[in-house]
């Protein structure tokens, strides 16, 4: 069955599972990686949950075979002669290629999936998000107040925008599924649509007017971007009619666990399923997974780590197939492990 199919039997599989009683997906462990001794920062996964990608504060980048956990390689990461954490790592949707992405660093890298030979390293300074459109070789960076447009294997900056959200920093960027819709969310809980690939803007609002509570650290479109959903550093999700223009809702979330130390760091952490009535999302505390259904209101959980918590996340809809990084402790000190699961749907 390929990604496509995957995908339908998953919007099937959850229809009319909105009414209460058992969740309407599981998921079972198929995979665990522990004592991890450097402070793992970034997870990316393939779309068809192959290869799970880690990078972490030293600046190595880790590839490994899904489900049995082997190496495939590891390559350390020099931008311009220096080396610097990994803050972000993104996987092409043919799966061909990675990106990582730094806070501080002056590039973004793109690697060869398969073998992690380096294949470009643009100059992108201050990356923070990064968004591949759905079926042309584009990834679309958030990088200062900007949105930058790069071919990630010739190494070509095709277009930017360098003050997309009016001098406010701009945390993350995502596509609609049939990549006419861009989505761009700022640190003040701005949230802009772009027409692609003209980059006009589509419309624009507030999703929150308070800095502590948003700080959007994932964000997410449905297929046709009619809905846009984005967490804030503490947790709390909201659901955006873009069409209205308007919060259809909001979801609470405690991402700080009593006697935890403060960590909200769940990247790249929210995915809907293809009919767009289905959010996933951190569970209470960042502990795990669970499935929201955005018409009702309804949550549903998913999965429960057996951590203190999860410092980032990466989902692949197609390959029903979830990432994690886990900490060791409650103040996300090492050793740390890598975690894949493997979402059941139950049927109807």
């Amino acid at each position: 069955m390929g990604p496509r199919a995957l995908a339908l039997a998953a919007a099937l599989a959850l229809t009319g599972c909105a009414a209460e009683g058992p969740p309407p997906v599981t998921a079972e462990k198929v995979l665990d990686v522990p004592d991890i001794k450097p402070v793992v920062n970034a997870v990316g996964l393939a779309p068809d949950g192959s290869l799970v990608v880690v990078g972490d504060m030293d600046g190595d980048l880790i590839a490994r075979d899904v489900p049995s956990g082997a190496q495939r390689w590891q390559v350390r990461v020099h931008p311009r002669g220096a080396a610097r954490r990994i803050d972000g790592v993104v996987v092409s949707p043919d799966g061909a290629l990675v990106v990582t992405l730094g806070h501080d660093a002056q590039t973004i890298e793109a690697w060869q999936a398969a073998t992690g030979r380096q294949v470009a390293a643009p100059r992108v300074p201050r990356s923070r998000g990064a968004a591949f459109h759905p079926t042309e070789q584009t990834l679309v960076v958030a990088a200062g107040s900007g949105l930058t447009v790069v071919d990630p294997v010739r190494a070509e900056i095709n277009r930017t925008l360098p003050n997309a959200h009016a001098g406010e920093r701009v945390d993350v960027v995502a596509f609609s599924g049939d990549g006419r819709v861009l989505a761009s969310a700022a640190v003040d809980g701005n949230l802009k649509l772009w027409n692609w690939p003209d980059l006009t803007l589509r419309a624009s609002m507030v999703m929150s007017q308070s800095l502590e509570t948003m700080s959007p650290v994932s964000l997410a479109l449905t297929r046709d971007g009619g809905r846009a959903a984005a967490n804030g550093i503490l947790g709390r999700l909201h659901v955006m009619d873009t069409a209205g223009g308007r919060e259809e809702r909001s979801f609470a979330n405690v991402a700080e666990a009593p006697g935890h130390g403060l960590h909200a760091e769940m990247r790249f952490s929210l995915a809907f399923t293809a009919d767009g009535d289905w959010l996933f999302a951190p569970d209470m505390h960042d502990r795990g997974l669970r499935i929201l259904h955005v018409p009702n209101g309804k949550a549903y959980g998913v999965l429960r780590g057996d951590g203190p918590f999860y410092k980032a996340m990466a989902i692949s809809i197609p390959a029903s197939t979830v990432a994690f990084l886990r900490p060791g402790d409650t103040q996300g000190a090492g050793p740390y492990g890598i975690e894949v699961w493997r979402l059941v749907y139950r049927a109807k």
